[in-house]
């Protein structure tokens, strides 16, 4: 949904508490592991969209848990980094837990090197 050019940033901050965390548990410096509340969360992914262009999110498959609010999302995820020409690709795992209807938490998995290969200049 972030990608979507017809996604305000006031309705994709709208999906989240005021006191939602983002988690990025392997995210290598300078990356944020942790970003706390609906406006950093909101501004970090704005950041993030527009750090490359061609975004694509394919093969998401979304598993239930005992929690009715806690469920489990695996995708794929590629997109064209502007800064380097470089095409980054992805395999994400996600656990979202909702409160009131709104993401509260969501916890990202993925692999640190395919991020650095993707956004970082050579030297």
């Amino acid at each position: 949904m972030f990608t979507d050019p017809a996604m305000t940033r006031e309705a994709y901050a709208n999906l989240w508490t005021a006191d939602a965390v983002h988690e990025y548990p392997f995210a290598p410096a300078p990356y944020a592991s942790q970003i706390a509340g609906r406006d950093a969360i909101t501004e970090y992914i704005a950041y993030v969209t527009q750090s490359a262009t061609n975004w694509s999110f394919t093969n998401l498959v979304f598993s239930a848990t005992a929690d009715p609010d806690t469920v489990f999302v695996e995708f794929e995820g590629s997109a064209l980094v502007t800064t380097t020409g470089k095409k980054y690709q992805q395999i994400y795992m996600g656990r979202i837990t909702l409160r009131e209807g709104k993401i509260a938490n969501y916890r990202e998995l993925w692999n640190p090197a395919w991020i650095l290969d993707a956004f970082v200049p050579a030297a």
